[in-house]
């Protein structure tokens, strides 16, 4: 009978980029009335993919954008 051995399949992320991310998402939803697909589709590429997206860069070029009616 073989034993099972155990791999770490992925490193994780560190703790301190996890709370980054999640403040940054905090701050978009607080500070933008964004549609929840665009919300998402931050958040995936924020805080699941870890991406390096400068959210405040992101709320400034939202701001300016033509408000669709």
């Amino acid at each position: 009978m073989e034993t099972a051995q155990y791999r770490p399949c992925q490193v994780q992320m560190p703790v301190q980029q996890l709370k980054e991310s999640i403040r940054d998402m905090v701050r978009l939803q607080r500070d933008c009335q964004i549609s929840d697909e665009l919300f998402w589709e931050v958040f995936n590429a924020r805080v699941l993919l870890n991406e390096q997206i400068d959210i405040d860069k992101f709320i400034i070029d939202f701001n300016r954008w033509p408000a669709y009616a």
